[in-house]
């Protein structure tokens, strides 16, 4: 009876393992999972009538006075000012805060509330805060950066945990071409079929050399066919990035 059993067992193991299903990709998405390091909370803005980007700049040296009163310096804060056509536009912006706990949402918006932000801009608070990690190592530390932000959500029996190989094809490709691009995922926690990815560059002549160089490269064809396979977003969007904190 064992003799039986043994090739019955191998063989429901191939199968499972040589199974490319969508169903096989929802079973993956139960025990694989992103090891998130931080949160991501937007705030969508837009300066009153009258107030200029001189009112933003004036604000922020004593936005970070009164933040660090409150303690823990774990947070960080940018203003992401929209590029269109290659020009600036900062009657709207958008305020990112990455951190780690909910509690330096409440510290943000105290902080604005006492320094009466809102007769600067009006702001709309995130819904939820996204789960990020880095993809890559570069670290892209002078400010301002231009950032492209893409918004994607998986195709149904896609998750993670099917987009995780492609991930790692694309940071092998990114090390070894030495491309100088810092890479970070997030997801919507209430949503998990929603996922942003965030580029960093330093500059706009620099995004366009590595969408050049990388649209040059082979490997790059085959990643784009994974990631059309498995997922959809929308047209990218490009702001320069302040750090504030």
């Amino acid at each position: 009876m064992l003799k039986l059993l043994i090739p019955l067992f191998c063989f429901a193991l191939i199968a499972s393992c040589a199974d490319g299903s969508k169903t096989s990709g929802l079973e993956l998405g139960n025990f694989i999972k992103p090891t998130y390091t931080q949160k991501e909370s937007f705030y969508k803005c837009n300066l009153i009538a009258g107030q200029t980007l001189n009112s933003v700049e004036k604000f922020i040296p004593k936005f970070i006075e009164n933040f660090a009163l409150l303690g823990d310096s774990s947070e960080e804060l940018f203003f992401l000012f929209p590029i269109l056509q290659s020009k600036l536009k900062t009657s709207s912006f958008e305020l990112l805060l990455r951190h780690n706990n909910s509690d330096s949402l409440d510290k943000l918006d105290l902080t604005l509330s006492a320094l009466s932000f809102d007769e600067i801009a009006t702001c709309i608070n995130p819904l939820t805060s996204n789960n990020s990690f880095k993809i890559t190592n570069q670290s892209i530390s002078n400010s301002p950066v231009v950032t492209e932000i893409l918004e994607c959500n998986y195709l149904d029996g896609f998750n993670y945990a099917t987009m995780k190989l492609v991930l790692e094809q694309f940071t092998d490709a990114m090390i070894k071409n030495k491309f100088n691009v810092d890479l970070t995922y997030s997801d919507n926690p209430l949503d998990g079929s929603n996922f942003q990815w965030t580029n960093i560059f330093q500059s706009l002549d620099s995004r366009i050399e590595f969408v050049e160089s990388w649209q040059a490269l082979e490997v790059s064809k085959e990643i784009q066919r994974l990631l059309l396979e498995q997922s959809a977003c929308k047209s990218s969007r490009l702001y320069s990035r302040y750090k504030v904190l």
